[in-house]
């Protein structure tokens, strides 16, 4: 919190820098005469950021300051940017084109538009000033244009002191963002749920990234590396054992809510069970390392004999080499999530600068952490490798005990994949066709985060934060092409010779095409 505090000092002090360089008054007086002097329903003042190459609104009628940043291609504020030269447009209604999309956000549609820019010594664009329809309905004119280039003349010395303090608004973009993050991290755990960590921990990386180094491996300081050494040394699996097996942010927990919801309909469940009411929380589907971690050994025995005669579901994120258990039994299955790897890199991006105990720095960027996971070294394991292991399963699992789902499969294939568990776990029985719709209603990215929001049981992330976008292809508004590229080449490397593998392949497929 003393992080969060000073950040929010820092920022409020920005605000006082800048209110102190703007000039109020001006602005205002800008925005009250400037419509009716040229017979125009409104007026707008942007200032040119060449740096992040967008332009912002100051100022403007029903507006808030930078309430509409547009990028210097593709509009009519850029385009007059662009050439130094006033732009007039008239019919913008049936146009496309970012004066429509603001239009449309701000319920207020645009036909006909005049803008000049704002020019400082050596032409050097500044801003721009733009008025938008005509009361009379009529298109603006030359001599709206000269009167607009007057006034542009003449509140040049402001904008000139906006675009030079430029750099003032850039900071407190970023502390705003900062600040996101913080309350966010503040949040991120529901109330009585916080986690003890393990000392010592490292850093993995300059950029943060708390853990232990366990089989080579990075894992999060919530992990106590002995516990996993106690399982591995003493923990024998049950046939009734079922294990949720993925990486990190591949559909863990929607795994979790398809297999609670079929075993509570398959199985008979004692009302005591910690699935019979649907919990999909760490009391009812534990994650071993952690729980021994967290609670006692008392707690762990307890749990064991509490469940040892009937359906037993858990998940990890371990790689299977690392299983944490000294003999699985030949009963035991292995339910493995996979996904597209571009979309598990924005969803752990998210993820993890959302975690309080990870130690990431908020200025990490989607970028460099596209970086970051194309090197492999992050908890749990390189991500393809992982689900190389899985997927071959080579050494410790027979065909028959492992069930492998595609996570887009799970979104929007609801159907086939619950018919794919249902076959798997209960191959000698079937599921009532309204029960299965159902199962697969509850399954729905929304009513899965409403409910748990509701109803929340022993489920300790905040859903209201983690539960970001439950999409397929929502990687493509967060990566750069860049980015892209930087785990296209990794991905191809880890996964070569798998191009022909029913599963893997159409994501190596998805990769070249895209």
């Amino acid at each position: 919190m003393a992080d969060l505090e000073q950040t929010i000092a820092d920022r409020r002090e920005l605000s006082r820098r800048w209110d102190a360089i703007r000039n109020n008054d001006l602005l205002n007086l800008l925005v009250l005469s400037l419509p009716p002097l040229l017979g125009a329903e409104r007026c707008a003042l942007f200032v040119v950021d060449p740096d992040a190459g967008e332009i912002w609104l100051e100022a403007g009628t029903a507006v808030v300051q930078r309430q509409i940043c547009v990028a210097t291609e593709g509009s009519i504020v850029g385009e007059c940017v662009a050439s130094g030269r006033a732009v007039l447009r008239h019919g913008l209604a049936d146009v496309d084109g970012a004066h429509r999309q603001v239009g449309e956000a701000l319920s207020y549609p645009v036909d006909s538009a005049l803008t000049v820019p704002v020019l400082a010594e050596g032409r050097v664009v500044v801003g721009a000033l733009q008025v938008l329809n005509r009361r009379d309905g009529a298109p603006f004119d030359a001599a709206d244009q000269v009167l607009l280039e007057q006034v542009a003349f003449s509140v040049q010395p402001s904008v000139q002191r906006l675009y030079d303090s430029r750099q003032l608004l850039q900071r407190s973009r970023a502390l705003d963002a900062e600040i996101t993050l913080l309350l966010e991290r503040a949040t991120a755990l529901r109330p009585g749920h916080s986690l003890r960590t393990f000392a010592p921990v490292q850093a993995a990386h300059p950029e943060g990234f708390w853990h232990h180094r366990w089989n080579g491996k990075c894992y999060p300081p919530f992990i106590d590396p002995q516990a996993t050494e106690h399982l591995q040394a003493s923990w024998d699996t049950q046939a009734n054992d079922v294990l949720i097996a993925t990486h990190q942010k591949v559909g863990t927990h929607l795994a979790k809510k398809f297999l609670v919801e079929l075993i509570r309909e398959q199985a008979d469940l004692p009302e005591r069970h910690p699935m019979a009411g649907g919990d999909i929380g760490h009391g009812a589907v534990p994650w071993p390392e952690v729980f021994l971690s967290q609670e006692s050994e008392a707690a762990w025995q307890e749990f064991l004999a509490a469940t040892s005669d009937r359906p037993r579901l858990w998940y990890t994120h371990c790689a299977l080499e690392d299983l944490p258990c000294r003999r699985i039994d030949p009963g035991t299955r292995f339910v493995v999530v996979i996904r597209d790897p571009r979309a598990v890199v924005v969803s752990q991006y998210f993820f993890w600068m959302r975690h309080p105990l990870l130690g990431l720095e908020t200025g990490l960027d989607l970028e460099r952490f596209s970086e970051l996971f194309a090197e492999g070294d992050l908890y749990f394991g390189d991500y393809c490798r992982h689900v190389r292991g899985w997927v071959e399963a080579k050494g410790r699992l027979d065909s028959a005990q492992l069930c492998v789902l595609r996570y887009e499969d799970m979104v929007e294939r609801k159907s086939q994949s619950l018919a794919q568990l249902q076959t798997f776990l209960y191959p000698g029985k079937t599921l009532d066709p309204k029960r299965a719709e159902a199962i697969t209603a509850s399954t729905g990215f929304q009513s899965m985060k409403q409910a748990l929001s509701n109803n929340p049981g022993s489920f300790h992330l905040n859903p209201q934060i983690y539960f970001r976008a439950g999409t397929t292809d929502d990687w493509r508004q967060h990566l750069s092409s860049r980015a892209e590229a930087t785990i296209a080449a990794a991905v191809r490397q880890r996964w070569a010779g798998l191009e022909d593998h029913p599963l893997i392949g159409p994501y190596l497929g998805a990769l070249s095409s895209d």
